[in-house]
């Protein structure tokens, strides 16, 4: 209160926090300090590392022709196709559908095995 005197541990906490803050301030006012590397890096340093990189080949893509294309992803497709089909006729003997669970797991099932099918037949058709 105004009028009445801080005690000795008042004093020392008072102090201590204003050198806290003076302190914080150093820390705040060097951080914000843009430093000078003007001395600190040659000028013709970029120049120099530049010269000494070794130069690129330009690497050549044979373009591919149509007796080397690979249908990998394709075969694994329609494998897919055969695990989740079998999946599904498992699920269905087990009666995986009388759970909430079941029935997500079966729904899922079935709209990853439409979904290949779909893509796959697309793509046959289109490229017919």
């Amino acid at each position: 209160m105004p009028g009445e005197e801080m005690t000795p541990e008042e004093l020392e906490a008072l102090a201590r926090e204003m050198e806290d803050r003076a302190f914080d301030a150093r820390i705040i006012a060097e951080l914000e300090r843009v430093p000078d590397l003007s001395s600190a890096v040659p000028v013709d340093f970029a120049a120099r590392v530049a010269a000494q990189v070794p130069a690129r080949r330009a690497v050549m893509v044979p373009p591919s022709a149509p007796d080397h294309e690979t249908h990998y992803g394709r075969t694994a497709m329609w494998v897919c196709v055969a695990v989740l089909f079998a999946v599904l006729i498992g699920a269905a003997a087990k009666g995986l559908g009388h759970s909430t669970i079941g029935t997500v797991i079966e729904w899922t099932l079935y709209a990853q095995f439409l979904g290949i099918v779909i893509w796959l037949g697309r793509r046959r058709w289109s490229v017919s």
